[in-house]
């Protein structure tokens, strides 16, 4: 693969906005960097109200809807595969 995998994740996180909201490819992405116990574990990207938070050492992405809402959890290599295609119909519903 001649991305690396963060673009990867970037690049697939703008394509799943774009289908879902229109919004123009070349938006800008909030991105941060995680730290948790002083070494980095991972990242968040935003974008049009929706943001997933990728952990490196899981290899895990969760994507979240524009109300907060966990939409998906899937590892980074589906997330990658299928993006542009979830379905953002049922988000799943968090414990009260």
């Amino acid at each position: 693969m001649s991305l690396t995998q963060a673009e990867s994740v970037r690049r697939s996180f703008r394509e799943f906005v774009c289908r879902h909201c229109g919004t123009d490819p070349a938006s800008v992405i909030l991105e941060t960097t995680l730290i948790r116990n002083g070494s980095y574990c991972g990242r968040r990207f935003s974008l049009s109200g929706y943001s997933i938070i990728w952990f490196i050492d899981e290899q895990q992405v969760k994507l979240f809807g524009r109300d907060g809402g966990l939409i998906r959890s899937m590892s980074t290599a589906e997330f990658c595969d299928v993006a542009p295609t979830i379905s953002i119909a049922s988000p799943i519903r968090r414990a009260a």
